[in-house]
């Protein structure tokens, strides 16, 4: 219960026990006043009378003479009786009036219950006793009195609760008013948005407390913007080239491990070696000083022609004239196209100006069935080849089957009207209690003619080039919900950025889980990392939507870019995923160790569940182990297995 709900009821019960013990303290003397008045009323009445009829009753006649003077007084006094009797108790005179009056209610007059005194005398002719008189006081008179001075009191008293509640009700309300401010300052703090507390209030010892919380948001913002800092020197040190500032060949070899790790996200790509041919010449001829700023001109352009590809590509200088961009997703001809335009750009980028050959370019596909040195071989003949091309650049190898768009959007259409998919899941294993937290649903399509397999690493490119993954999206999430619908159990679906971007798919979501409100509490939407660079609104709105529902969230590849960390706060999600980049081999690097540490830091100050992700071995399991990484998932725990109901 609130404080101030606290504070309000007590203060209304003491209110409600002070003016009630008020007002039957009113009553009781004002009904005891009233029955001294009667009592005094009565005794008068019966003196004056006694007076004046006593010598009348020894007469003849006296007694009507009596019964007409007691008449007259009774008439025009209020009484509830009169009596006049003879020394042997005989009644001689009597006058009674009813015991209830109209005006007061019956229930009133029961519960107050007056009862006038009755006054006696004796009637004294002489030294001879003529009798006696007793004279009562009607009741109603008194009633009346009350029930009158009941109402009165009534109306003051409540009127006097009423504004005296309401008043407390407003003090309480200022006082309580910092309390409430401090509440949501720290719920703020929680989410972290760090302003400061501008109200300041009149009580001193509450002015103390949003000083401190106020001190508190300060000092966790500091302590929050260090903390961000240091991952990024961390990073910086760990995988950034000093010169250039691109990824060095730690990150490389890293990105590199994990594209090729078996695991149903693997797309084929491109590794496109660039060596700078003149750089030593360079350095011989004009210092190494300009052969610096060279290469620093060079890492430029190659970051604008990065930029210019798409999001899938990735820039690393592995040594001092070499650099290596590494492109997913991408055709053989859209790789010849791109080749072109570098060796053109590049080429007019040479300081020496004697004609010679700037750059050598090699390019080989890679894909998650071969090795990373394998590849690297591919590509370093590729370069070695392209020194004796006129053109400066050279492919390692063809791709063994090549599939046209339109070959592509034929078969993409076949497997939509279809509307079926093999459904795999992988656990989420929950270390601490060796049971899965969720899984991950991944989709494989067949092909119809072959009845194969379809590599996801050609269909998601392809569904990408003819925008058409959308489609892809919806035919997934609607076969997870039917399989959902007989099998209850937490599953993660996996949103494409391309999706994301699609409000036609936001919209057409939103609206089959609304129809299936029921299965929204079991479903986990995972989104990339770089959708929270790329498609931040959407990203921020679509996630609320989705939690409003019901549903969690999952970030994945989380720590690929430190850009994301805006929208990770806006979106709040309930777990994200180190990308599996940083985790490959964790338990042989240090620095990777201490960057991750600091990336799970940032993840708890948000309170937010950590996973890692592409998990191959019990050594790399231990080493998350000791970071406190709860949550862990790979090829260790169990691999990718078809969805059977239980």
């Amino acid at each position: 219960m609130r404080l101030s709900t606290q504070l309000s009821t007590s203060l209304l019960v003491f209110l409600i026990l002070v003016f009630a013990g008020s007002f039957i303290i009113n009553v009781k003397l004002t009904r005891e006043y009233v029955n001294e008045q009667l009592a005094t009323h009565a005794q008068d009445t019966a003196t004056s009378l006694g007076l004046s009829i006593t010598p009348y009753l020894s007469e003849d006649n006296g007694i009507a003479v009596a019964e007409t003077m007691v008449n007259a007084i009774f008439d025009r006094g209020f009484y509830q009786y009169i009596t006049i009797t003879d020394m042997e108790g005989n009644l001689l005179i009597e006058r009674r009036n009813p015991n209830t009056i109209d005006t007061v209610p019956d229930w009133f007059t029961n519960i107050v219950e007056v009862t006038p005194p009755v006054e006696k005398t004796e009637l004294n002719n002489g030294w001879t006793m003529a009798g006696k008189l007793a004279v009562q006081s009607h009741p109603g008179l008194a009633n009346e009195t009350l029930w009158e001075s009941v109402k009165q009191s009534a109306f003051m008293f409540f009127a006097a609760f009423v504004f005296a509640y309401i008043a407390l009700l407003f003090i309480i309300t200022a006082i309580t008013k910092p309390l409430r401010i401090v509440v949501n300052k720290i719920e703020d703090i929680q989410n972290q948005k760090f302003s400061h507390i501008n109200y300041k209030p009149f009580t001193k010892e509450l002015s103390f407390i949003t000083q401190a919380v106020n001190r508190l948001s300060s000092s966790v913002e500091v302590m929050f913007k260090e903390l961000t800092q240091k991952a990024e020197q961390f990073r910086i040190q760990a995988f950034e080239d000093s010169l250039t500032g691109v990824q060095n060949r730690n990150a490389f070899t890293r990105h590199m491990n994990a594209l090729l790790s078996k695991t149903a996200t693997s797309d084929e790509g491109y590794v496109i070696l660039i060596r700078l041919a003149q750089l030593n010449a360079i350095n011989m001829t004009l210092g190494a000083q300009d052969g610096d700023k060279y290469v620093i001109g060079v890492a430029e352009e190659l970051k604008k022609f990065s930029s210019s590809i798409q999001e899938t590509s990735f820039l690393f200088r592995v040594s001092g004239a070499d650099f290596v961009l590494v492109t997913e997703a991408m055709t053989k001809k859209e790789c010849e196209a791109h080749l072109q335009v570098l060796n053109t750009t590049l080429s007019h980028y040479n300081p020496l100006k004697d004609g010679s050959k700037a750059v050598w370019i090699g390019a080989a596909q890679f894909n998650d069935q071969q090795s990373f040195s394998e590849i690297m071989e591919n590509a370093d003949s590729a370069l070695m080849a392209a020194t004796k091309q006129p053109n400066g650049w050279q492919f390692a190898s063809e791709l063994s089957h090549i599939h046209s768009n339109t070959a592509w959007k034929e078969r993409l259409n076949q497997i939509l009207q279809q509307q079926y998919a093999d459904i795999l899941i992988q656990p989420v294993m929950n270390v601490d209690k060796n049971t899965p937290a969720y899984f991950e649903a991944f989709a494989r399509f067949k092909d119809k003619d072959t009845g194969n397999p379809i590599p996801m690493s050609q269909l998601i490119p392809a569904s990408e080039r003819l925008n058409l993954i959308p489609e892809v999206d919806k035919l997934v999430v609607s076969l997870v919900l039917n399989k959902l619908a007989k099998d209850k159990c937490n599953v993660a679906i996996n949103i494409a950025n391309a999706s994301l971007a699609n409000a036609s798919f936001r919209q057409w979501l939103l609206g089959v889980l609304n129809q299936n409100e029921a299965l929204c509490t079991y479903l986990i939407f995972e989104l990339e990392d770089s959708a929270l660079i790329h498609h931040k609104d959407d990203a921020i709105l679509f996630c609320k939507s989705l939690v409003n529902l019901g549903c969690k969230i999952t970030i994945e590849h989380f720590g690929d870019n430190l850009a994301s960390l805006a929208g990770l706060r806006a979106i709040q999600p309930h777990f994200v995923k180190i990308s599996g980049k940083l985790t490959k081999d964790i338990h042989a690097d240090q620095d990777s160790q201490l960057f991750v540490s600091s990336l799970l830091s940032i993840a708890r100050g948000l309170s937010i569940n950590i996973i890692a992700e592409l998990v191959e071995n019990e050594a790399e399991s231990v080493a998350l182990t000791r970071l406190d990484v709860v949550y862990q998932q790979g090829f260790y725990f169990a691999k990718p297995s078809l969805w059977q109901y239980q």
